[in-house]
């Protein structure tokens, strides 16, 4: 039974933090989807304890790992017992930036449709040491993750940060029209004082896949902690902000 919950949580999470292209209705009309994160989650695991897992010891992981698997920790004492470590293999995928994710759709405001596109970015897209692990609470509605990277070009890290921004102050309201669906989305900044980058939005539309995301970055010496979260339910509530940002802090205190 906790395998079967966790991959539904899998799939949550595989379909919006971030953006990516559309599909045909009959797959729930994916955009925005996460394409970036898609591999990470679609050959869901065994949900375990972070205060088992993973199983390599401190000497063994790279430092990137190590915040990771801190955040998860913190997650866990927070509600979100349920984790999964993500391979090098999958950390590979999210590692190339997907393309043709706006392929028969139409942005509205037009001006948007690169904002958009951009935005659907992992900080293992920096192609340096990297590590991510995936989260859910128990009632399997709240799926999060911590990712971590090594930032070897900041002004990757800043550029990410300036698209987040435009999508706040600009395009705050986008419609996006597929050849058989309409989908809209809303993004705001979350209020959250401390926080390098953040970011809150909502999907709406034709498709069933409705849904509310927060994410939260923040860098520090050589690294950067990305703490994304993903739900069918409001995340807006102040104590979602308070998990969210004191995961983050927590990973961030190890750097």
């Amino acid at each position: 039974m906790a395998a079967k919950l966790w991959k539904l949580s899998a799939a949550m999470l595989a379909g919006g933090l971030l953006l990516s292209s559309c599909t045909a209705p009959e797959t729930g009309a994916d955009m925005p989807d996460d394409l970036t994160h898609q591999k990470a989650t679609e050959q869901p695991a065994q949900p375990s304890s972070p205060s088992t897992a993973p199983s390599q010891s401190a000497e063994e992981m790279t430092r990137a790992q190590f915040i990771a698997s801190t955040g998860s920790v913190i997650a866990a004492t927070l509600g979100f017992p349920n984790s999964r470590q993500i391979s090098a293999e999958e950390l590979k995928v999210l590692a190339v930036p997907p393309a043709d994710t706006l392929k028969d759709v139409v942005v509205l405001p037009s001006q948007c449709s690169k904002p958009v596109e951009d935005l659907n970015w992992s900080p293992a897209q920096m192609g340096t040491e990297a590590a991510r692990t995936d989260f859910t609470n128990e009632a399997q509605n709240i799926a999060g993750s911590i990712e971590v990277a090594k930032v070897t070009n900041r002004q990757k890290l800043e550029d990410h940060y300036k698209t987040v921004l435009e999508m706040r102050t600009e395009c705050e309201n986008v419609k996006l029209n597929g050849l058989e669906f309409t989908e809209t989305l809303k993004f705001s900044s979350p209020g959250i004082s401390g926080v390098e980058s953040q970011l809150y939005y909502t999907r709406t539309g034709d498709s069933a896949n409705a849904r509310e995301s927060l994410v939260l970055m923040q860098s520090k010496g050589d690294y950067v902690v990305m703490v994304s979260f993903m739900s069918t339910v409001s995340l807006a509530e102040q104590q979602f902000k308070d998990v969210a940002k004191t995961i983050l802090d927590t990973a961030v205190s190890q750097l």
